[in-house]
């Protein structure tokens, strides 16, 4: 089959994601595979091969960091054409029987419908991203505006189109169902997240004592700190387990909020906290294998269920999850389905506590949930697993 893939960020291939993963598992099941994404920092632009795979990154306005969300806008608005036309700039002679694109950004509905037309191929749709009803909840804009009217046209504009739907989570599949019944005709499916297995090879290096949390129980988060994370609850979990002096959260990642967090710790002297910048992919895996929780974080005003793409390095290395969520994620239920960690809401700092104390307290628990977790993975999560969901939608 051939196979257009559409993605709005992407790593090199050479490295290890989410997608960058299940690309690579279609085209190491003898699919013909081409990309098309934005270029990043430091990416060459125009057509090359990376991992033996054709990707084409091209030049893209501003889509993170911006300075204004009108300049975000537009940046992601100019998307529609710029993604046409590096496809056909580049791939106008390939003859494409599926597009399978990520429901980020909400354009790709636009950007797809044209390329269906072209290529008169199908589209496969990863939904697991919402626009308008988290920017509603967390009070971007109101549900009257004009923009969030834009955005509900595109949201319905994408789901329409799509041949097949794929979502992480029954959840998902339920909250879509609800604004847009006719998704049931799409064969909507879950689709798990899905990523290979991580190597970590001993560099000689005792990481913990890099990082001078040797001798520490260490609790990790990683990744993203923005309002949606709402990483303030781990502050305040941080600030009730000062007496616990060898627990220690060690904060990794960048984002919004990462100013105020080091603000707020310094105010508080929460001296349990250990702030550490972006490191390169292979580094922060081998920093996360000497951990001994990693934490999800999730703002309660979400009004989406989200199934973040970190648990799949916690259930890669074992490591029990202690996460505080939202009362519209079905991220609980996953949780106790691996039984491979402990949830809270989101607010309730006592039962997070509480949960972070129990992993701390047995190291029996930590082991049986960290196993649980990783063989919930290699059962489930693996990108083969992803590529024969995919595969049996669209032939069936």
């Amino acid at each position: 089959m051939n196979i257009l893939f559409l993605y709005i960020s992407l790593s090199h291939l050479s490295q290890n994601g989410v997608f960058v993963d299940l690309i690579k598992e279609f085209d190491k099941q003898g699919h013909n595979v081409k990309v098309v994404t934005p270029s990043r920092n430091g990416d060459s632009v125009g057509l090359s091969k990376e991992a033996g795979i054709y990707v084409v990154r091209f030049k893209a306005g501003q889509l993170t960091n911006n300075k204004s969300n009108i300049q975000k806008g537009i940046a992601y608005i100019k998307l529609i054409y710029q993604f046409t036309r590096a496809v056909k700039k580049h791939f106008a002679s390939e003859k494409f029987d599926l597009i399978i694109a990520h429901s980020l950004p909400p354009e790709i509905g636009i950007i797809t419908n044209k390329l269906k037309r072209i290529y008169k191929a199908k589209l496969y749709l990863m939904l697991c991203e919402y626009v308008w009803q988290d920017s509603v909840s967390l009070d971007f804009f109101s549900e009257k505006s004009l923009i969030c009217r834009y955005y509900k046209y595109l949201e319905k504009k994408m789901v329409h189109v799509a041949d097949f739907i794929g979502s992480p989570s029954q959840g998902n599949i339920d909250f879509t169902l609800k604004y847009y019944p006719c998704a049931k005709n799409k064969n909507i499916r879950i689709l798990h997240h899905t990523k290979a297995p991580l190597s970590i090879e001993s560099a000689g290096i005792d990481f913990k004592a890099k990082y001078g949390i040797q001798d520490k129980f260490v609790a990790i988060y990683g990744g993203n700190m923005s309002i949606a994370q709402k990483i303030e609850n781990v502050i305040k979990l941080a600030h009730e387990c000062l007496d616990y002096k060898d627990i220690c959260f060690l904060m990794l990642g960048r984002g919004q909020d990462v100013e105020w967090c080091k603000k707020a710790a310094e105010q508080k002297k929460l001296t349990n906290i250990v702030f550490v910048d972006f490191l390169p992919q292979e580094e922060y895996y081998k920093l996360l294998s000497v951990c001994d929780v990693g934490i999800i974080s999730l703002n309660e005003k979400l009004a989406t269920p989200n199934i973040p793409s970190k648990t799949l390095d916690f259930f890669n290395l074992a490591l029990p999850v202690l996460a505080s969520i939202d009362r519209t994620t079905d991220y609980g239920y996953y949780l106790d389905t691996a039984e491979a960690g402990l949830w809270s809401y989101a607010g309730d700092t006592d039962v997070f506590k509480k949960n972070l104390l129990r992993l701390y307290l047995s190291p029996d628990l930590r082991k049986k949930m960290g196993q649980n977790g990783l063989k919930f993975y290699k059962n489930n999560l693996m990108p083969i697993h992803g590529y024969n969901t995919i595969i049996k939608q669209v032939n069936s």
